[in-house]
Protein backbone atom coordinates (compact mmCIF):
# COMPACT_ATOMS: atom_id res chain seq x y z
CA UNK A 1 0.00 0.00 0.00
CA UNK A 2 1.52 3.41 -1.08
CA UNK A 3 2.33 6.51 1.32
CA UNK A 4 -0.74 8.20 0.08
CA UNK A 5 -3.56 5.11 0.03
CA UNK A 6 -2.80 4.70 3.89
CA UNK A 7 -2.97 8.06 4.88
CA UNK A 8 -6.55 8.00 2.97
CA UNK A 9 -7.53 5.02 5.28
CA UNK A 10 -6.06 6.55 8.27
CA UNK A 11 -7.84 10.12 7.47
CA UNK A 12 -11.57 7.83 6.20
CA UNK A 13 -11.21 5.57 9.74
CA UNK A 14 -10.83 8.94 12.15
CA UNK A 15 -13.80 10.28 10.26
CA UNK A 16 -15.80 7.33 10.60
CA UNK A 17 -14.61 7.27 14.55
CA UNK A 18 -15.76 10.80 14.82
CA UNK A 19 -18.63 10.23 13.12
CA UNK A 20 -19.66 7.49 15.26
CA UNK A 21 -19.21 9.49 18.40
CA UNK A 22 -20.84 12.17 17.50
CA UNK A 23 -23.59 10.28 16.67
CA UNK A 24 -22.96 8.22 20.30
CA UNK A 25 -23.27 11.58 21.39
CA UNK A 26 -25.80 13.15 19.53
CA UNK A 27 -27.95 9.99 20.95
CA UNK A 28 -27.39 10.54 24.66
CA UNK A 29 -28.39 14.01 24.35
CA UNK A 30 -31.54 13.35 22.20
CA UNK A 31 -31.94 11.05 25.01
CA UNK A 32 -32.28 13.34 27.86
CA UNK A 33 -33.43 15.90 26.22
CA UNK A 34 -36.90 13.79 26.20
CA UNK A 35 -36.13 12.08 29.40
CA UNK A 36 -38.95 13.08 32.39
CA UNK A 37 -36.92 15.97 33.56
CA UNK A 38 -37.67 17.92 30.45
CA UNK A 39 -41.10 16.63 29.62
CA UNK A 40 -43.26 16.59 32.81
CA UNK A 41 -45.01 19.32 34.31
CA UNK A 42 -44.03 20.48 37.70
CA UNK A 43 -46.93 19.20 40.11
CA UNK A 44 -47.99 21.81 43.09
CA UNK A 45 -46.43 19.37 45.47
CA UNK A 46 -46.54 20.82 49.40
CA UNK A 47 -42.82 21.44 50.16
CA UNK A 48 -41.12 20.84 53.94
CA UNK A 49 -38.01 20.25 55.63
CA UNK A 50 -36.55 17.83 57.26
CA UNK A 51 -35.03 18.64 60.47
CA UNK A 52 -32.31 17.32 63.39
CA UNK A 53 -31.74 18.73 66.77
CA UNK A 54 -28.50 16.73 66.51
CA UNK A 55 -27.53 18.47 63.09
CA UNK A 56 -28.82 21.73 64.44
CA UNK A 57 -26.34 21.69 67.30
CA UNK A 58 -23.26 20.17 65.41
CA UNK A 59 -23.43 23.44 63.39
CA UNK A 60 -24.70 26.38 66.13
CA UNK A 61 -23.60 25.05 69.17
CA UNK A 62 -19.90 23.07 68.21
CA UNK A 63 -16.83 25.19 66.82
CA UNK A 64 -14.52 22.92 64.10
CA UNK A 65 -12.50 20.24 66.02
CA UNK A 66 -14.30 20.92 69.39
CA UNK A 67 -16.42 18.82 71.57
CA UNK A 68 -19.98 17.96 70.94
CA UNK A 69 -22.85 19.28 74.01
CA UNK A 70 -24.38 16.46 75.84
CA UNK A 71 -27.61 15.27 74.93
CA UNK A 72 -28.67 15.45 78.17
CA UNK A 73 -27.70 18.67 79.17
CA UNK A 74 -30.94 21.21 81.03
CA UNK A 75 -33.40 22.75 78.08
CA UNK A 76 -31.81 20.53 75.34
CA UNK A 77 -35.93 20.27 74.01
CA UNK A 78 -36.32 24.13 74.49
CA UNK A 79 -33.65 25.08 72.28
CA UNK A 80 -34.36 22.75 70.07
CA UNK A 81 -37.64 23.99 69.73
CA UNK A 82 -36.38 27.60 68.79
CA UNK A 83 -34.22 26.35 66.06
CA UNK A 84 -36.84 24.13 64.52
CA UNK A 85 -39.24 27.95 65.04
CA UNK A 86 -36.68 29.88 63.58
CA UNK A 87 -36.43 27.75 60.32
CA UNK A 88 -40.54 27.73 59.82
CA UNK A 89 -40.57 31.35 60.37
CA UNK A 90 -38.13 32.13 58.00
CA UNK A 91 -39.02 29.37 54.94
CA UNK A 92 -43.09 29.55 55.50
CA UNK A 93 -43.14 26.03 55.26
CA UNK A 94 -45.61 23.70 56.63
CA UNK A 95 -44.26 20.33 57.37
CA UNK A 96 -41.26 18.56 58.82
CA UNK A 97 -39.95 15.52 58.46
CA UNK A 98 -38.47 14.64 62.03
CA UNK A 99 -36.48 11.23 63.50
CA UNK A 100 -37.24 10.06 66.58
CA UNK A 101 -33.85 8.81 67.71
CA UNK A 102 -33.86 5.45 69.34
CA UNK A 103 -30.90 5.99 71.75
CA UNK A 104 -32.58 9.00 72.92
CA UNK A 105 -36.02 8.05 73.13
CA UNK A 106 -35.29 4.64 75.38
CA UNK A 107 -31.67 5.47 76.84
CA UNK A 108 -32.66 2.73 78.88
CA UNK A 109 -34.60 -0.37 78.22
CA UNK A 110 -38.11 0.75 78.89
CA UNK A 111 -37.58 3.86 80.49
CA UNK A 112 -38.60 6.26 77.42
CA UNK A 113 -37.70 10.07 77.26
CA UNK A 114 -39.64 11.48 74.66
CA UNK A 115 -39.47 15.07 75.56
CA UNK A 116 -37.65 16.50 72.96
CA UNK A 117 -40.11 15.29 70.65
CA UNK A 118 -42.96 16.61 72.20
CA UNK A 119 -41.61 19.86 71.99
CA UNK A 120 -40.64 19.57 67.98
CA UNK A 121 -43.96 18.61 67.68
CA UNK A 122 -45.58 21.50 69.72
CA UNK A 123 -43.62 23.82 68.03
CA UNK A 124 -44.52 22.25 64.63
CA UNK A 125 -48.51 23.14 65.48
CA UNK A 126 -47.95 26.14 66.68
CA UNK A 127 -46.86 26.98 63.03
CA UNK A 128 -49.61 25.01 61.32
CA UNK A 129 -46.79 22.55 60.03
CA UNK A 130 -47.62 19.00 59.86
CA UNK A 131 -45.05 16.17 61.33
CA UNK A 132 -43.79 13.10 59.35
CA UNK A 133 -42.42 11.03 62.44
CA UNK A 134 -39.73 8.53 61.08
CA UNK A 135 -39.53 5.68 63.86
CA UNK A 136 -37.19 2.90 64.01
CA UNK A 137 -33.65 1.83 64.65
CA UNK A 138 -32.37 4.08 61.74
CA UNK A 139 -32.65 7.60 61.08
CA UNK A 140 -31.34 10.62 59.62
CA UNK A 141 -27.96 12.05 59.75
CA UNK A 142 -24.70 10.49 61.49
CA UNK A 143 -24.21 8.00 62.61
CA UNK A 144 -27.79 7.15 60.50
CA UNK A 145 -28.30 3.39 63.42
CA UNK A 146 -28.99 5.12 66.72
CA UNK A 147 -28.93 1.81 68.68
CA UNK A 148 -28.80 1.82 72.29
CA UNK A 149 -25.43 0.32 73.80
CA UNK A 150 -27.88 -2.02 76.05
CA UNK A 151 -29.94 -3.06 72.88
CA UNK A 152 -26.37 -4.30 71.62
CA UNK A 153 -25.86 -6.35 74.41
CA UNK A 154 -26.43 -10.19 73.55
CA UNK A 155 -25.68 -9.62 69.88
CA UNK A 156 -22.20 -9.76 67.99
CA UNK A 157 -22.32 -7.86 64.87
CA UNK A 158 -19.85 -7.60 62.06
CA UNK A 159 -19.33 -5.05 58.93
CA UNK A 160 -21.99 -5.84 56.22
CA UNK A 161 -24.41 -7.57 58.55
CA UNK A 162 -28.29 -7.06 58.35
CA UNK A 163 -28.20 -6.18 61.71
CA UNK A 164 -32.52 -6.38 62.54
CA UNK A 165 -32.11 -10.52 61.44
CA UNK A 166 -30.96 -11.15 64.90
CA UNK A 167 -33.62 -11.85 67.24
CA UNK A 168 -32.52 -10.09 69.91
CA UNK A 169 -32.50 -6.72 68.29
CA UNK A 170 -35.63 -7.25 66.60
CA UNK A 171 -37.33 -8.16 69.54
CA UNK A 172 -36.21 -4.78 71.51
CA UNK A 173 -36.86 -2.78 68.40
CA UNK A 174 -40.11 -3.28 67.59
CA UNK A 175 -41.18 -2.90 71.11
CA UNK A 176 -39.74 0.36 70.50
CA UNK A 177 -41.68 0.80 67.86
CA UNK A 178 -44.80 -0.04 69.44
CA UNK A 179 -44.13 2.35 72.51
CA UNK A 180 -43.27 5.25 70.52
CA UNK A 181 -45.98 5.04 67.64
CA UNK A 182 -48.64 4.64 70.75
CA UNK A 183 -47.44 7.55 72.89
CA UNK A 184 -47.60 10.58 69.60
CA UNK A 185 -50.42 8.19 67.59
CA UNK A 186 -52.52 11.23 69.67
CA UNK A 187 -50.59 13.89 69.01
CA UNK A 188 -52.46 15.61 66.10
CA UNK A 189 -49.31 17.27 64.71
CA UNK A 190 -48.46 14.05 63.40
CA UNK A 191 -49.54 13.60 59.52
CA UNK A 192 -47.80 10.49 58.86
CA UNK A 193 -45.07 7.97 59.59
CA UNK A 194 -42.04 6.88 57.85
CA UNK A 195 -41.09 3.24 58.77
CA UNK A 196 -37.32 3.40 58.99
CA UNK A 197 -34.95 6.00 57.14
CA UNK A 198 -33.77 4.87 53.96
CA UNK A 199 -33.40 0.98 55.21
CA UNK A 200 -32.14 -1.29 52.33
CA UNK A 201 -28.96 1.23 52.23
CA UNK A 202 -25.82 -0.25 53.73
CA UNK A 203 -24.95 2.57 56.32
CA UNK A 204 -21.40 3.55 55.77
CA UNK A 205 -21.34 5.32 59.05
CA UNK A 206 -22.24 2.61 60.92
CA UNK A 207 -20.29 -0.40 59.78
CA UNK A 208 -22.33 -0.84 56.28
CA UNK A 209 -25.09 -2.04 58.43
CA UNK A 210 -28.55 -2.38 56.85
CA UNK A 211 -32.13 -3.61 57.46
CA UNK A 212 -34.08 -6.40 55.86
CA UNK A 213 -37.56 -6.00 53.92
CA UNK A 214 -39.50 -8.49 56.38
CA UNK A 215 -38.68 -6.71 58.99
CA UNK A 216 -39.36 -3.06 57.93
CA UNK A 217 -42.46 -4.67 56.33
CA UNK A 218 -42.89 -6.00 60.62
CA UNK A 219 -42.19 -2.19 61.55
CA UNK A 220 -44.63 -0.97 58.71
CA UNK A 221 -47.46 -3.57 60.92
CA UNK A 222 -46.72 -2.34 64.37
CA UNK A 223 -46.87 1.05 63.56
CA UNK A 224 -50.27 0.61 61.83
CA UNK A 225 -51.40 -1.38 64.87
CA UNK A 226 -50.56 0.88 67.01
CA UNK A 227 -52.12 3.95 65.38
CA UNK A 228 -55.81 3.85 65.37
CA UNK A 229 -55.91 6.94 63.23
CA UNK A 230 -54.76 5.32 60.69
CA UNK A 231 -51.77 7.78 59.02
CA UNK A 232 -50.40 6.55 55.50
CA UNK A 233 -47.08 4.93 56.48
CA UNK A 234 -43.98 5.24 54.05
CA UNK A 235 -40.59 3.89 53.44
CA UNK A 236 -37.91 5.31 51.77
CA UNK A 237 -35.91 4.44 49.71
CA UNK A 238 -32.19 6.70 47.79
CA UNK A 239 -32.07 5.02 44.25
CA UNK A 240 -27.88 5.51 43.25
CA UNK A 241 -29.05 3.84 39.83
CA UNK A 242 -31.61 2.69 37.19
CA UNK A 243 -31.25 -0.73 37.84
CA UNK A 244 -32.16 -0.76 41.40
CA UNK A 245 -35.61 -2.21 41.45
CA UNK A 246 -35.92 -1.90 45.37
CA UNK A 247 -38.62 1.31 45.03
CA UNK A 248 -40.70 -1.78 44.38
CA UNK A 249 -40.31 -3.49 47.59
CA UNK A 250 -40.87 -0.26 49.50
CA UNK A 251 -43.80 0.28 47.33
CA UNK A 252 -45.55 -3.07 48.17
CA UNK A 253 -44.94 -2.78 51.49
CA UNK A 254 -45.93 1.05 52.67
CA UNK A 255 -48.76 3.29 51.90
CA UNK A 256 -46.02 6.03 50.32
CA UNK A 257 -43.07 5.19 48.61
CA UNK A 258 -40.53 7.94 49.18
CA UNK A 259 -37.64 8.33 47.55
CA UNK A 260 -33.96 10.50 47.82
CA UNK A 261 -32.62 13.24 45.42
CA UNK A 262 -29.13 14.85 45.48
CA UNK A 263 -28.80 16.09 41.85
CA UNK A 264 -25.44 17.81 42.03
CA UNK A 265 -22.49 15.47 42.87
CA UNK A 266 -18.88 15.68 42.98
CA UNK A 267 -17.00 13.46 40.40
CA UNK A 268 -12.82 13.25 39.98
CA UNK A 269 -11.93 12.46 36.42
CA UNK A 270 -8.61 11.79 36.11
CA UNK A 271 -8.01 14.15 38.86
CA UNK A 272 -10.08 16.63 38.09
CA UNK A 273 -12.90 17.51 40.51
CA UNK A 274 -16.07 18.76 39.05
CA UNK A 275 -19.90 18.93 39.51
CA UNK A 276 -22.30 16.78 37.86
CA UNK A 277 -25.85 16.87 37.60
CA UNK A 278 -27.25 13.34 37.80
CA UNK A 279 -30.59 14.52 36.69
CA UNK A 280 -29.28 15.56 32.99
CA UNK A 281 -28.20 11.52 32.87
CA UNK A 282 -31.62 10.58 30.66
CA UNK A 283 -32.06 6.74 30.81
CA UNK A 284 -29.27 6.43 32.90
CA UNK A 285 -31.22 8.28 36.12
CA UNK A 286 -34.35 6.37 37.69
CA UNK A 287 -37.61 8.00 35.94
CA UNK A 288 -39.37 8.84 39.52
CA UNK A 289 -42.40 10.26 37.49
CA UNK A 290 -42.86 6.56 36.57
CA UNK A 291 -42.57 5.63 39.92
CA UNK A 292 -45.13 8.09 41.24
CA UNK A 293 -47.83 7.07 38.57
CA UNK A 294 -47.07 3.10 39.81
CA UNK A 295 -47.32 4.72 43.17
CA UNK A 296 -50.98 6.45 42.00
CA UNK A 297 -51.90 3.15 40.12
CA UNK A 298 -51.73 1.49 43.03
CA UNK A 299 -53.94 3.83 45.10
CA UNK A 300 -51.45 5.09 46.98
CA UNK A 301 -48.47 8.06 47.03
CA UNK A 302 -45.16 9.09 46.23
CA UNK A 303 -42.91 11.46 48.48
CA UNK A 304 -39.38 13.21 48.04
CA UNK A 305 -38.58 13.19 51.45
CA UNK A 306 -35.16 13.75 51.38
CA UNK A 307 -34.18 16.67 48.73
CA UNK A 308 -30.92 18.50 48.26
CA UNK A 309 -30.72 21.79 50.25
CA UNK A 310 -27.36 22.11 51.04
CA UNK A 311 -24.21 21.53 49.60
CA UNK A 312 -22.74 18.31 48.94
CA UNK A 313 -19.38 18.30 50.66
CA UNK A 314 -16.42 16.47 51.96
CA UNK A 315 -15.04 18.98 53.88
CA UNK A 316 -16.66 20.66 56.90
CA UNK A 317 -19.54 22.37 56.09
CA UNK A 318 -19.07 24.70 59.12
CA UNK A 319 -16.48 26.38 56.72
CA UNK A 320 -18.79 26.87 54.32
CA UNK A 321 -20.41 30.86 53.51
CA UNK A 322 -21.01 33.39 51.06
CA UNK A 323 -17.30 34.59 51.54
CA UNK A 324 -16.03 30.61 50.77
CA UNK A 325 -18.84 29.10 48.91
CA UNK A 326 -19.07 25.01 47.81
CA UNK A 327 -19.41 24.96 43.99
CA UNK A 328 -21.19 21.69 44.86
CA UNK A 329 -24.73 24.03 44.98
CA UNK A 330 -25.80 27.63 44.87
CA UNK A 331 -29.13 28.94 46.36
CA UNK A 332 -30.40 29.46 42.46
CA UNK A 333 -29.87 25.74 41.82
CA UNK A 334 -31.89 24.74 45.25
CA UNK A 335 -34.57 26.00 43.66
CA UNK A 336 -33.75 24.26 40.38
CA UNK A 337 -33.53 20.95 42.46
CA UNK A 338 -36.85 21.55 43.98
CA UNK A 339 -38.21 21.71 40.31
CA UNK A 340 -36.70 18.50 39.45
CA UNK A 341 -38.40 17.28 42.51
CA UNK A 342 -41.86 18.71 41.25
CA UNK A 343 -41.41 17.15 38.06
CA UNK A 344 -41.52 13.48 39.59
CA UNK A 345 -45.33 14.85 40.25
CA UNK A 346 -44.54 13.64 44.17
CA UNK A 347 -47.48 15.15 46.48
CA UNK A 348 -44.69 16.17 49.03
CA UNK A 349 -41.07 17.46 49.40
CA UNK A 350 -39.16 17.61 52.10
CA UNK A 351 -35.82 19.51 51.88
CA UNK A 352 -32.89 18.38 53.04
CA UNK A 353 -29.85 21.21 55.03
CA UNK A 354 -32.76 23.36 56.96
CA UNK A 355 -30.03 23.38 60.33
CA UNK A 356 -27.50 24.60 57.54
CA UNK A 357 -29.39 27.65 56.32
CA UNK A 358 -29.77 28.51 60.14
CA UNK A 359 -26.25 28.46 60.27
CA UNK A 360 -25.63 30.53 57.69
CA UNK A 361 -28.67 32.91 58.23
CA UNK A 362 -27.35 33.21 61.80
CA UNK A 363 -23.16 32.89 61.70
CA UNK A 364 -22.71 35.03 58.38
CA UNK A 365 -26.10 37.10 58.14
CA UNK A 366 -26.64 35.00 54.99
CA UNK A 367 -30.49 34.60 53.79
CA UNK A 368 -30.23 34.04 50.69
CA UNK A 369 -31.26 29.87 51.38
CA UNK A 370 -33.73 30.58 53.29
CA UNK A 371 -34.61 33.06 50.84
CA UNK A 372 -34.34 30.29 48.01
CA UNK A 373 -36.65 27.97 50.15
CA UNK A 374 -39.54 30.78 50.53
CA UNK A 375 -39.59 31.50 46.87
CA UNK A 376 -40.40 27.42 46.00
CA UNK A 377 -43.17 27.52 49.19
CA UNK A 378 -44.69 30.58 47.36
CA UNK A 379 -44.25 28.83 44.33
CA UNK A 380 -46.31 25.80 45.12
Amino acid sequence: MTESRRRTWIGAICALAAAAAGLLFGQFWLMSRLSWTHTEEPAGSLIGINFSCDQAEYLLLETPGGPFVSDDRPGRAGWGGEALAAILEATGVRAVRISVQWDEVEPRQGDYDFSLTEELLRVAAEHDAGVMLSVGIKAQRHPEFYVPDWAFAGTNFKEWDVISEDPVLRARALEMVKNVTAHFAGNNAVDSWSAENEPYIASHRSDHYSLSREYVAEVVATIRANDPAGRPVAINHAQHYVMDRRWREALADSDVLAQSMYPRRNIDLVGVRAIANIMELGPLMPNYAFQAREARAAGKQFWVTELQGEPWTDEDSRLLSAANPSANLTAGQLEENVVYARKTGAERIYLWGAEWWLYQAQQFGDMQWFGAVRNSVVNE
